[in-house]
């Protein structure tokens, strides 16, 4: 078991660090002498409070706040409490999320950075925008003469499908397969256009986030100081 100190030798130790005089148990107490240490050690609970004084600290206090005095009775050294799994992990995590939100401070710093450097003015953004937009619709255009070609074939197979059918006779499965085909080439072309037309729409987003940006940048910068 730890050595305890009796309550009125650990009250004069408190009342000696006050009052800078020697405590009673200083007499007694290993490493005698004005300024050495006296080897008593006082813990606390969880909250802070002083709970005892003695020659070794109690296991269940093993990790929690403690101090040491001198023959003086004077705090010669302290111990912080021992970190706990969650306090380590919840540092951990702060210092992840400090990490991870410098990161995106540099990359935000650098983009501007880029988007000065790029263009002098938000013309020059929007015509940009422009060309890009332009480029995707001369891909739309040719899908839509590929989807018309397509189409075009799809009817007339269809169309002999059906002749068959109103013979009573059934359609080859050659003449079948191939309007499968023709089909699903439909599909896929609408499928397509619908993807340059949502392209369309991002480049137009991204474009005005950047004149924004670029906005907010040069008002800020030509602003006076004040």
């Amino acid at each position: 078991m730890p050595h305890l100190l009796s309550a009125s030798i650990c009250a004069l130790a408190v009342l000696a660090a006050v009052a800078g005089a020697p405590p009673a148990s200083a007499q007694s107490a290993p490493g005698k002498g004005t300024g050495a240490s006296t080897g008593i050690i006082c813990w606390h609970d969880k909250n802070g409070k002083q709970v005892g004084c003695g020659y070794s600290v109690p296991p269940e206090y093993a990790n929690n706040p403690t101090r040491e005095l001198n023959s003086r009775g004077l705090t010669v050294k302290k111990t912080e409490a021992a970190a706990t799994a969650e306090a380590v992990r919840a540092r951990q995590e702060e210092e992840a999320r400090r990490k991870q939100d410098d990161a995106e401070r540099a990359a935000a710093k650098k983009r501007d950075q880029a988007l000065i450097n790029s263009y002098t003015t938000e013309s020059e953004i929007d015509s940009r925008r422009d060309r890009e937009i332009a480029q995707i619709d001369l891909t739309i255009l040719s899908l839509q003469t590929t989807l018309k070609q397509q189409r075009t074939a799809e009817t007339e197979l269809r169309r002999r499908v059906d002749g068959f059918a109103k013979t009573g006779k059934p359609a080859p499965d050659a003449l079948i397969e191939e309007l499968r085909r023709a089909t699903s080439e439909v599909t896929d072309t609408e499928r397509m256009i619908g993807q340059k037309r949502a392209e369309q729409d991002s480049v137009r987003a991204k474009y005005g986030e950047l004149r924004a940006r670029f906005t907010e940048l040069t008002r800020r910068d030509a602003a006076p100081a004040k």
